[in-house]
């Protein structure tokens, strides 16, 4: 997707908002804790999507960062559901953005 600078860096703060909020470390909790603690995580979240990723490849890439990278136990993070809500977003405001002269 070719966005201009402006638009790739406000889809990269709404999503980091959307890891914050979902925050499956935990770490948030902490209003001193950086908002930075999953931008590791943003440009592959959003490469998987501009590839035309599904939801299910979505929810896989996210238990495995959450399972393999973060550590968590199975189940703990609500893979299927933050990839539903990100599903939603991405298909509202970016999928085909760059065809709405975005």
């Amino acid at each position: 997707m070719d966005l201009d600078e402006k638009h790739t860096a406000e889809r990269m703060s709404q999503l980091r908002e959307l890891w914050c909020a979902w925050d499956p470390l935990g770490m948030l909790l902490d209003p001193d804790w950086p908002r930075s603690e999953y931008d590791d995580y943003l440009d592959p979240t959003l490469d998987l999507l501009d590839r035309g990723g599904s939801e299910q490849d979505l929810e896989e890439y996210l238990r495995a960062a959450t399972e393999f990278t973060m550590g968590l136990e199975p189940g703990v993070a609500t893979t299927k559901m933050f990839a539903s809500m990100v599903m939603s977003w991405y298909d509202a405001a970016w999928r085909g953005a760059e065809n709405r002269g975005v």
